[in-house]
């Protein structure tokens, strides 16, 4: 349904106008002269002007011109009782959609304003595109205060502007996908389709129709055709990530696409043809999985052409706490936060940490003690149990007696009123006087441990 403005000097015309528009469900709204029309368009949005060609105070083409100059995206089709050429084209380069003589046909009306709906939105629709991809083309930097994977994403940024295929290995959480898509951002396949499957996580069968597509009837279930990734990422990336699990006859059927660049569907003997860019990545030892005949070595070769080996968090140190800054300010913003400051404490916990999650874990750590710290300051006592121990369990690594007894004794204070804390709700003055400590005391030790009572609160 769009919203129609109709201009003409004669009743008549305006009645049978009116009368087909809302036939085709359209909201109309009509005016008798040029001038009117334009006060209507300054006042509300419409879809679409339907004028008369000639109209004493204006003609059509002149307010087609007026109209546009406010609402470029306004449709307007032109009618009149004489059918002249130099009519038509003076319409079309001052910005009509459509022009048509008396009397209307209905059908040609209704299917003229229908196509130029069409139309509009399928140019907001690439407008928006355009602006996605201008977005993303801007954010195509690998963040990292590594050395070693600075230079790693040096060399991927030369390599991203080849065709040629990638495999990225490291454990879980290391960002292999990240730096795929940063291989595709920075290649010249940077606006075309970035496609992402996960090949442990989706049974074989199906697996091989998400790749390749299947025809009507090929399985059950498959009630009509469907369009497999290396249809929809033509000329585009497709990551495969976890190839170290992907079947033995898939692997073959993958080795076909990258050697001939060419597929069939599930079901089909229909050749197809596609050029996609092929980035894998793998937290297996994919050499050893070719000597336990779990992984073809003819693919392994495919695949490597180029390697690139993501360390994992204890390899990087300098990383933990510039991505943990960097998450936590993330999460500041989203949960209106404003700037939080990290206790060095908790700086030292997270280096002693072993980071078996690597930088997924530690993002998932920033947005937990981002959402809890309440009073401006990370602290401590917010982080999960799994680090606090590991720094507990690392403080005689110190070597001046007096620090590291200071901070034993710290660990204790905060565990043991945390303790007590939960056992009375948070309750401040119940707490002193359970562990026989001055409730006043107690406000300026918690104060000072950087313990939050209130979150032991049941009802908070």
């Amino acid at each position: 349904m769009a919203n129609v403005l109709i201009v003409d000097d004669e009743a008549s015309t305006i009645f049978t106008l009116k009368k087909i528009l809302e036939k085709g469900n359209h909201s109309v709204t009509a005016v008798f002269d040029a001038n009117s029309a334009i006060e209507r368009v300054k006042q509300f949005k419409y879809d679409v002007l339907v004028t008369d060609f000639s109209m004493p105070d204006m003609n059509g083409i002149e307010l087609t011109e007026k109209v546009l100059s406010l609402e470029p995206d306004m449709i307007v089709i032109l009618v009149t009782a004489y059918d002249s050429i130099k009519n038509v084209v003076e319409a079309m380069r001052k910005g009509a959609y459509d022009y048509m003589t008396k009397p209307i046909n209905a059908e040609e009306l209704l299917l003229s304003i229908a196509r130029g709906l069409e139309k509009v939105n399928l140019m907001n629709e690439n407008l928006l595109l355009r602006q996605e991809l201008e977005k993303k083309k801007e954010s195509i930097e690998y963040d990292t205060s590594s050395e070693q994977v600075k230079a790693l994403v040096q060399e991927a940024r030369k390599i991203a502007e080849t065709d040629s295929s990638v495999l990225i290995t490291g454990a879980n959480g290391t960002g292999k996908e990240v730096l795929a898509k940063f291989i595709h951002k920075n290649s010249k396949r940077h606006d075309k389709q970035f496609v992402v499957l996960n090949c442990a996580a989706i049974p074989s069968l199906l697996l091989e129709s998400e790749l390749f597509g299947h025809v009507k009837g090929a399985f059950t279930g498959a009630v009509k055709d469907h369009k497999g990734y290396f249809e929809i990422a033509n000329n585009g990336t497709i990551f495969l990530d976890e190839i170290g699990e992907l079947d033995p006859l898939l692997q073959i059927k993958l080795l076909r696409v990258i050697q001939e660049k060419e597929f069939s569907r599930v079901g089909d003997t229909k050749i197809l043809k596609t050029d996609v860019r092929i980035i894998a990545a793998t937290n297996r030892d994919l050499n050893q999985a070719i000597k336990e005949g779990k992984f073809r070595e003819d693919l392994y070769y495919r695949l490597n052409v180029f390697e690139f080996r993501l360390p994992s968090l204890v390899e990087r140190p300098e990383d933990i706490l510039y991505y943990f800054e960097k998450f936590v300010k993330q999460f500041a913003e989203m949960h209106q936060k404003g700037d939080l400051k990290i206790d060095n404490d908790v700086k030292i916990a997270l280096q002693k940490y072993s980071w078996p999650g690597n930088i997924r874990e530690l993002k998932n750590v920033a947005e937990r003690v981002t959402v809890l710290a309440d009073r401006g300051v990370i602290t401590t006592d917010l982080l999960p149990n799994s680090i606090l121990n590991t720094a507990e369990n690392n403080i005689t690594d110190i070597n001046d007696y007096n620090e590291c007894k200071n901070k034993v004794i710290r660990q204790f204070e905060i565990d043991f009123i945390t303790k007590h804390l939960k056992i009375h709700n948070g309750n401040v003055a119940a707490t002193a006087k359970a562990i026989n400590f001055h409730p006043v005391s107690l406000r300026q030790k918690i104060a000072k441990l950087g313990i939050n009572p209130h979150k032991f609160k049941i009802n908070n």
